[in-house]
């Protein structure tokens, strides 16, 4: 009775103003009845839009007729707000979805609607690749889970089933305590990061939580000078062979302790300075053209540096090879457009399978300073590319220097087609395979 009484209200209030407006406008008669069909019809329509339908038995519990296994699992260790309280349509739709599992939206934007944190920490800084490829699920339990965080598994072997290359690191004879115990977000942010390797805050400050500096060269305390320095420029935050995890890959001289070698005599309270200055320093040892990458003078990327050589390496330790720094600790502070390219291109296609780019392991393709090639490339595009894609290179489009692009009148290559960085299609390649990439050289 309620409900056809604000009915007739509104039916009334409607027609009372097209009356109005059908003197205005001075429409015909028969436009006049047209109008009140239409606006008869929708109200009629709105009339049983307003009508309750009566569920046969409330929410979870008309979930849990079906879905028996969720029940029990609201017994769980640690349960989701919004599963124990029974609120299911919040993230499923009773009905119909294009998503699997009904879900109303992507798992990560219904997560992140609910995580304000981790959405503003996400919109400003490093992202987990986990994340990045909108899988939320992959680590957490959207119900209920045994361990803390909603974790799938327990945090070490979830971490390591991503991270396989760090179960080596277990073998070595000096491990860092919370490394040792699985603990990995002691360290690490697991969504995203303002720093690199997404810890959780800068390496000094983070280490002396556990640990103040201790560092000495020779009996000197040299604790004050590196006080504010980043630790993992001579220590691994894992484990390493050497006691004070030093390394893994070191500076022979820094890992002897022959710090005099390349310092002035270290006396306590005084600056720690070097015998040369700059690079000359390193090539006392390191002659500029004693490999197959000889050092170019005038690059781009050193030639106002104080040292040119630490613009890549580190003087004394490092995770990696050749010394070299993390790749996004030095090319990304300059190379941000890049970097976003790269984000949205892993975000849009699933299917980036260049291990370089996925790790940013810039150093593996460009070697900046060391090679007067464009880009810096440390090879020939076509070889280069090879050196990993070897069967794609056996049955691939003609490419080489007597294959002319007809876009631009050069020789064609690997990158004529693929784009490291921000590509549109499957594959890394510009443009969609079946017919797109095609028609830019072969015009119909």
């Amino acid at each position: 009775m309620y409900n056809n009484t604000i009915q007739n209200k509104k039916f009334k209030q409607i027609v009372n103003y097209v009356h109005e407006k059908a003197n205005n406008l001075a429409i015909s008669r028969m436009q006049y009845m047209v109008c009140m069909f239409i606006i008869g019809f929708f109200l009629a329509a709105g009339g049983v839009a307003d009508a309750q339908i009566k569920l046969k038995a409330k929410v979870p519990d008309l979930c849990f007729e079906c879905h028996k296994e969720l029940k029990k699992a609201q017994s769980d260790k640690y349960v989701h707000f919004l599963f124990k309280d029974g609120k299911c349509t919040s993230c499923h739709d009773a009905h119909v979805s294009k998503r699997k599992g009904l879900m109303v939206d992507k798992v990560d934007s219904i997560c992140l609607g609910c995580h304000d944190s981790i959405r503003n920490l996400v919109e400003s800084a490093i992202v987990h690749g986990a994340l990045r490829a909108n899988s939320c699920t992959e680590c957490h339990s959207a119900h209920s889970s045994k361990n803390n965080h909603l974790l799938v598994k327990e945090e070490k072997g979830l971490c390591l089933n991503c991270h396989e290359n760090l179960n080596r690191q277990f073998q070595k004879p000096v491990i860092c305590r919370p490394f040792k115990e699985g603990e990995c977000s002691a360290c690490h942010n697991s969504h995203a990061s303002p720093m690199s390797s997404l810890l959780v805050t800068q390496p000094n400050k983070l280490c002396s939580k556990c640990h103040e500096p201790r560092c000495k060269a020779g009996q000197v305390s040299i604790a004050t000078a590196v006080a504010s320095m980043d630790c993992t420029s001579c220590h691994s935050g894992h484990s390493s062979f050497d006691k004070g995890l030093l390394g893994p890959f070191g500076h022979k001289v820094f890992m002897d302790k022959n710090c005099e070698e390349c310092h002035n005599p270290i006396r306590s309270q005084r600056d720690i300075s070097t015998k040369i200055k700059g690079a000359d320093l390193c090539f006392k040892c390191h002659k500029r053209n004693m490999s197959k990458y000889e050092y170019v003078d005038n690059d781009i990327h050193v030639k106002d540096a104080k040292n040119q050589c630490t613009v890549c390496h580190d003087e004394h330790a490092s995770n990696q090879k050749n010394l070299t720094k993390k790749e996004s600790n030095v090319c990304a502070k300059c190379h941000e457009s890049t970097e976003r390219r790269t984000l949205a291109m892993e975000s849009a296609l699933k299917s980036v399978g260049c291990e370089p780019i996925k790790n940013r392991k810039c150093f593996e393709c460009h070697i900046p300073s060391h090679s007067s090639r464009p880009l810096n490339y440390r090879a020939d595009e076509i070889p280069l590319c090879a050196r990993c894609h070897s069967a794609q290179h056996k049955i691939t489009h003609p490419v080489g220097i007597d294959i002319k692009d007809p876009r631009s009148g050069g020789p064609l290559t690997c990158n004529s087609c693929h784009s490291m960085h921000s590509a549109g299609a499957d594959f890394m390649l510009t443009h969609d395979r079946k017919r797109a990439l095609c028609i830019q050289c072969h015009k119909m």
